[in-house]
């Protein structure tokens, strides 16, 4: 063997050695290699290794956890029977809990219809919202990032921040079977576009639909796309699909929906010869303070359920 090619082999690098580790790669050499690549291939990058390799889904949870706002949510829509015991259940299958309670009235005792869960890593939250919409008790309850309310607190409805707004997204649902589920009419009307909430007007007490219902679609495309044809067949029982009407902005002179086809009226709906419904029992389905009765499209009167002219 010729020993003195052997050794300037070695002396200019053979071509089979071995690559180089990485542990000869300082944190800079490292931050160097990825300084070039755009930011949706780092997420990409940071996403696949975070997936495949624990310690790093640990490395970013001790930076996210740090800020509470991505970890605390705001759930509404409780029913007056549902226990902090009952929501921590509900919430625990998301993920470890940090803290659970449902907000009770200090001189009644009784409960406000809301709760707050802060989970102590963020993926429980995140998963926890990827269902918005959950059955507690016999309730459709509504859960959000508690940072999403407005200034005004839990009171001034927090789905609007953020969002367009809710009267255009908002629609109401009359002539509902009355042996409905709740899910059966979730399930129908996300046909049309996501849901952030509903299907509101189950009553109380029993967990049974009124006759009527509420619907707040994420967006507006998703209302408009469901009041397209306004009479739909559900389960054999044709229903009615209109616009909530918020008859403070009507008074005031506010903005007015589009008129969809089928409907008469100039745009705001439904139309005022319709029957009434107090507005105290619309409010006691959200559960939570504030005036949220107006968003009924009636001024007070009838005592039973909507009566809908088709």
């Amino acid at each position: 063997m010729d020993f003195t090619k052997k050794r300037k082999t070695e002396e200019n690098g053979s071509t089979n050695s071995p690559p180089p580790s990485t542990t000869t790669l300082s944190q800079e050499d490292i931050r160097r290699i990825l300084q070039p690549l755009p930011q949706d291939q780092l997420l990409d990058l940071l996403q696949s290794a975070t997936l495949r390799h624990p310690d790093v889904l640990e490395d970013v949870r001790s930076l996210t956890d740090r800020d509470t706002t991505l970890r605390k949510l705001f759930v509404r829509g409780l029913a007056g029977e549902t226990a902090t015991e009952t929501l921590r259940s509900v919430f625990s299958s998301f993920g470890e809990l940090e803290e659970g309670i449902v907000i009770f009235d200090k001189t009644t005792g009784k409960s406000k219809g809301y709760g707050f869960v802060t989970f102590k890593h963020v993926d429980g939250a995140v998963l926890a919202l990827k269902e918005p919409s959950k059955k507690i008790d016999g309730r459709m309850t509504v859960t959000q990032l508690a940072a999403a309310g407005t200034s005004g607190g839990p009171g001034t409805n927090l789905v609007q921040s953020g969002v367009t707004d809710v009267s255009l997204r908002k629609i109401f649902v009359g002539n509902v079977p009355f042996d409905i589920s709740s899910e059966r009419l979730l399930a129908y009307f996300s046909m049309y576009g996501e849901i952030e909430e509903g299907p509101l007007g189950f009553d109380k007490g029993n967990g049974k639909v009124r006759g009527f219902a509420f619907f707040v679609y994420k967006t507006e495309e998703g209302a408009m796309a469901s009041l397209v044809e306004p009479l739909k067949t559900i389960d054999g029982q044709q229903v009615v699909c209109k616009f909530a009407v918020d008859n403070k902005k009507g008074r005031a002179g506010g903005r007015q929906k589009p008129t969809q086809p089928g409907f008469t009226g100039e745009g705001m709906l439904p139309p005022p010869q319709q029957p009434s419904l107090p507005g105290s029992m619309l409010g006691s389905q959200y559960g939570g303070p504030g005036n949220i009765s107006s968003y009924t499209g009636y001024t007070g009167g009838h005592q039973g359920p909507p009566l809908i002219n088709n």
